[in-house]
């Protein structure tokens, strides 16, 4: 690809990046937290995430779901043969700590979706970043009700061969998501 097609499609992303909080709050999907130093899930989008949860694991992800994630065609779409849960959209492939987390990211767009058009203009790289850091607002695992936590031990990551901290349930142990101890200031 030449430089002015990659220089044009930066331009493209800053002109339809949003603002995520102003976004989420705006579609009530997220609100302070009873403390206020945080956000969380609103009740109404838990419980529009958690009844695509229940589809998910009966149905599993298909192309398409994935493929509405990132922007393309669900013939774009493939799982990549990787040990953990991973898929290659066009020439990219993505990849993430659990199948729990691919559920969790499908259902969120999902329910996203159902409430506003305004989804599809965010450029699919912030969607895809917005949806790993909503990883984290479970209160409670969505998929057992156990506690989440984050760990306080760095672990191997299950897609790279980096140390990572990771956000997962302490009964069913999914990992929800995974940084490297240097990203977070205090770590």
């Amino acid at each position: 690809m030449s430089e002015g097609s990659a220089a044009e499609r930066i331009k493209e992303r800053r002109r339809n990046a949003i603002d995520p909080e102003a976004f989420l709050l705006e579609i009530d999907a997220i609100e302070p937290t009873d403390e206020e130093e945080g956000l969380q899930f609103t009740p109404s989008f838990t419980d529009r995430v958690e009844k695509y949860l229940e589809e998910l694991q009966t149905d599993g992800v298909e192309p398409t779901d994935i493929g509405a994630i990132f922007a393309v065609s669900d013939d774009n779409v493939s799982k990549a043969d990787r040990s953990y849960p991973a898929y290659k959209t066009g020439s990219t492939v993505r990849s993430w700590p659990s199948e729990g987390a691919v559920q969790l990211d499908v259902a969120v767009d999902k329910s996203i979706r159902e409430v506003t058009d305004e989804w599809d203009a965010v450029p699919s790289r912030q969607r895809y970043r917005i949806l790993q850091s909503l990883r984290s607002f479970q209160e409670a695992c969505l998929f057992c009700s156990g506690a989440i936590s984050i760990s306080d031990q760095t672990v191997e990551s299950c897609c790279s061969n980096v140390e990572v901290v990771t956000v997962s349930c302490t009964d069913c142990e999914r990992r929800f998501l995974e940084f490297t101890p240097d990203s977070v200031p205090g770590m």
